[in-house]
Formats: structure tokens, C-alpha cells, sequence
């Protein structure tokens, strides 16, 4: 199913064919409607490649789903389905040169009615610096995020005694990883009302990805509820995990490993060669998962968001 003009890491000018969202609202629990555009056949596609491995893969989640612009000094993403998504929706600057003002401004000029503000910089292993402060300033969170990879099966990883993890498929399937996502989110702070709403539609768009070809989505099962999840989306000999969870209650008894060896099982028998790759903060948590399978930081991506008012609330806080 095409996405954008042309393959992830290439792109055509803002007046090529894209995907277009229908805005019209419809209620609850029905699936929003998507048009494809077709594509202008004078359009050239751009040689502009993004150098971060990492955002490339962000593109790679994206495809089918976001509109992406080549300027001569940034690249626009715009999801419409999910307006409210924050890497959904965001200015990649082509290089690693800060400038809060001017940035923003341009943001600004991109993104004229979104609530929240994201940006980056496709400069791989940048860190944060003092260049960051005057974004601080102007109520921007900072984060550096690591790019873990690595190649060739994650074997020795056992799947846990009592645990099944097999393709998430039925309607049940997806209303339970739903449910898991937004239970998890709230848990971490989000206002459920919103978050709930993000969560919907987001997972609708996944199951259409699925469905299209463009990943697989892996369930842990412990009986018939789910206890752990993640979506391993294969292009361009990348193959890029994401929305890894694992239930609270089942937490620290090697779920999450067993999935990721299960992604890469699928990711290479598509294709051997892929590399594997995942966001994560390498020196946290979940970064000694993926370490304990094998991946190792190959770069780190600063990114920087405002939020949108009332997104985000302190764990605890009745919403």
C-alpha cells in the first residue's frame, strides 16, 4: 500500500501525491476514513536522505500514515490522523545547529495550529548542550534518546514457563493491547480522557499497517490475557521495534526479551540481512533488556517538546 510518494528515507516535494485524511469526525469505536491521493507523475523524487539511522526508522513507523516535506533546511512531518501525536508531527532540522527562536518560529510556520511543538536534528550522535538552554527557557523538555541495533538472531532468550506470544489477529487481540497501552500511559501520567482518544486511533492506524504488510504485531499471552506486546515494522534493511510493553504484574520475568527475540525470528526470516534497531535510554531499564539481547548504541538523538496544556499530569493526580 503506498504512503508517501516514494520508499522512507526518500521523499517528494510538499505538492506530490500523499496520503489524505478524511477530517470528518465519526463516532466512537469506527474506524476514521483514509483517501490515498494518487501521485503526480511529474513529480521528481528527492535524493535528500536523512543520515540518522534512528529517523529514518522513525520514517519507516510512519509510512503510510504521515505527509512528509524536503525543505533545503529541515523536513516536515505531519500525521494528520493523529494530529496530536508529538514525533508524528514535528520539524527534523538537517543538521545539528540550535537555534530556539528561529526554530520555533519555523515550527510555528509549519505547524500554524498545533497545540504542542516538537523538533529535532538529523545530526546522529548529537548531544545535549548548552545550545539546548534557550529551548529549556521556553518551557521545552529536552531528551536524548539512544539508537540500539544489532544483526543475527537474539537466540538463548526462552520464553517464559506458562507464557504463549504469537500474532496479535482477532478483534479481542487489538482491544486488548489497546486497553494495555492506555492503562500503562495513565499509569505514567497522561490524562486518561485524552490519552484514551490518542490510543484509539493510534492503534487502529497499527492495525492497518499490519493488515498492509508493513509490520508484524506480537502478543505474550499468559492464558487468554495479554501480558506483553510490541510491533516490529520491516523497510529498507531496517527492521525498527516499537510500542514495546510489558503488564506491571508480569514485569522482570523476561517477557519483554522473549518478544524481541520473537521480532527478530520475524524480521529475518523476511530478511536476514536487516539490521534490528530500537529507541530506548540505553542506560535505563528497558536498555538493559535490549543490551541483555545483544543491541549496543550505535548513535543518540536530542529531540525537544513543548507540550500541549493539560496533556500531561503528575502520576497521582485524579484526572
Amino acid at each position: 500500500m503506498a504512503g508517501p510518494c516514494v520508499p522512507a528515507i526518500f521523499w517528494c516535494d510538499a505538492d506530490c501525491g500523499t496520503m489524505q485524511f478524511d477530517e470528518r469526525q465519526v463516532t466512537s469505536g469506527r474506524h476514521r476514513r483514509f483517501v490515498e491521493a494518487q501521485r503526480n507523475p511529474a513529480c521528481e523524487v528527492s535524493t535528500a536522505m536523512i543520515r540518522s539511522l534512528g529517523l529514518r526508522s522513525d520514517l519507516i513507523v510512519l509510512h503510510g500514515l504521515s505527509e512528509v516535506e524536503d525543505h533545503a533546511d529541515r523536513v516536515v512531518v505531519r500525521t494528520p490522523s493523529e494530529p496530536t501525536y508529538w514525533h508524528g508531527n514535528l520539524v527534523i532540522f538537517r543538521d545539528d545547529h540550535v537555534d530556539a527562536a528561529a526554530q520555533l518560529a519555523a515550527f510555528r510556520r509549519d505547524f500554524p495550529e498545533s497545540e504542542h511543538v516538537t523538533l529535532t536534528w538529523d545530526a546522529p550522535d548529537m548531544r545535549r548542550g548548552a545550545a539546548h538552554d534557550g529551548l529549556v527557557d521556553m518551557g521545552f523538555d529536552i531528551e536524548e534518546t539512544d539508537v540500539l541495533t544489532r544483526t543475527g538472531p537474539v537466540d538463548g532468550i526462552p520464553v517464559p514457563d506458562g507464557v504463549l506470544i504469537r500474532p496479535i489477529e482477532t478483534d479481542a487481540d487489538w482491544k486488548q493491547v489497546t486497553a494495555l497501552h492506555i492503562e500503562t500511559g495513565v499509569a505514567e501520567g497522561y490524562t486518561r480522557q485524552s490519552y484514551t482518544a490518542f490510543m484509539r486511533t493510534r492503534f487502529i492506524n497499527r492495525r492497518r499497517q499490519v493488515a498492509a504488510g508493513q509490520a508484524c504485531w506480537l502478543g505474550a499471552f499468559d492464558g487468554d490475557l495479554l501480558v506483553g506486546d510490541l510491533g516490529v515494522y520491516q523497510e529498507d534493511g531496517i527492521a525498527r521495534y516499537q510500542d514495546v510493553e510489558t503488564r506491571e504484574s508480569h514485569r522482570r520475568r523476561g517477557i519483554c526479551a522473549a518478544l524481541v527475540a520473537a521480532g527478530a525470528d520475524w524480521a529475518l526470516a523476511r530478511n536476514p540481512a536487516t539490521i534490528l534497531l530500537i529507541l530506548a535510554d540505553g542506560t535505563g531499564a528497558a536498555g538493559r533488556v535490549y543490551r541483555h539481547c545483544g543491541f549496543s548504541r550505535t548513535e543518540t538523538i536530542v529531540s525537544a517538546t513543548r507540550r500541549a496544556e493539560g496533556s500531561f499530569v503528575a502520576v497521582g493526580t485524579p484526572d
